[in-house]
């Protein structure tokens, strides 16, 4: 009986690359965004780190406008899911000191760890066009929406300030709660001192003995 002629490896195509899913995509163009910019990234360049043809992105998305806003919108989504969650797990009765507390420390949370997702949409807001914040309007405002009903809730039980406007409020914090995804370095401290610690300033100031003064005219 012949002996069968064994196959070679080398004879044994090689196994097709799988193709870059959406996320995948989403994730090459969420870190080119923010270490580029919006102007300086290309379709070629995103496709050519997600190993793909440029063409191929067109399979997922209409363009770099529609990968923009989804990257937006991921930023966002990073930072609401893990306000969310930490004000769901407060017990019912929780101050409203606490309920603020949590907010922040889901901010810091979602800020620091979709880091690329969220530095690119802080550095590219303002850049994309006018299509792509139109996709993200709606995500954006909610957000706004769920700030400003805590902070209210915050004056209205007398935590905060009632003499300065709460959208004014929200602005100065959530723009303050956004930065450390540029300067926070673990090794200095860990995430729990740095919640702490803002929410520290949030609510305490910086002053050992604050005035209570109106804004300046």
């Amino acid at each position: 009986m012949p002996r069968s002629t064994p196959v070679r490896d080398a004879a044994v195509p090689a196994a097709a690359q799988p193709p870059a899913t959406r996320e995948q995509i989403l994730a090459v163009a969420a870190r080119l965004f923010s270490e580029r910019g919006y102007a300086n990234t290309t379709l070629r360049q995103i496709a050519q780190q997600s190993g793909i043809q440029a063409g191929s992105i067109y399979y997922h998305f209409d363009g770099k406008d529609t990968i923009a806003a989804c990257v937006l919108d991921e930023g966002i989504a990073a930072v609401t899911d893990a306000v969310h969650r930490r004000l769901a797990a407060l017990p019912a009765d929780a101050d409203m000191r606490t309920r603020l507390g949590a907010a922040v420390e889901g901010h810091l949370w979602g800020m620091l760890h979709r880091g690329e997702f969220t530095a690119a949409h802080i550095r590219i807001y303002r850049y994309v066009s006018d299509a792509a914040r139109a996709r993200h309007r709606s995500i954006r405002s909610a957000y706004t929406r769920l700030w400003d009903e805590l902070l209210q809730q915050a004056v209205d039980a007398g935590l905060l300030r009632s003499d300065i406007p709460v959208p004014m409020v929200r602005q100065f914090l959530v723009g303050a709660l956004n930065w450390p995804v540029d300067w926070y370095d673990p090794r200095r401290g860990g995430f729990e001192q740095l919640a702490a610690q803002i929410t520290a300033l949030v609510l305490d100031g910086l002053t050992t003995r604050p005035g209570r003064r109106g804004l300046v005219s």
